[in-house]
C-alpha cells in the first residue's frame, strides 16, 4: 500500500498493484468511494461531506 493521504479527516488509500483505484471510506457517515485519481477522490469526499452538511443544516 502506498502512503495514505488524509483529506478533510478521511483517509484515502491506494494499494501497490497496477491499475488499482484510490479508495476511501468514512465510517461516521457511512460514506465510501473509488476514484482513478487522487483529485477525483478528494472531489468525491468534498461532495459527500457537502451533502451531509446540507442534510443537517
Amino acid at each position: 500500500m502506498t502512503q495514505p493521504v488524509i483529506h478533510r479527516g478521511i483517509t484515502i488509500r491506494q494499494f501497490e498493484v497496477p491499475c488499482t483505484p484510490y479508495v476511501w471510506t468514512h465510517d461516521e457517515t457511512d460514506g465510501h468511494g473509488t476514484a482513478e485519481t487522487l483529485d477525483q477522490a478528494r472531489a468525491q469526499i468534498d461532495a459527500h461531506l457537502a451533502k451531509r452538511c446540507d442534510a443537517h443544516g
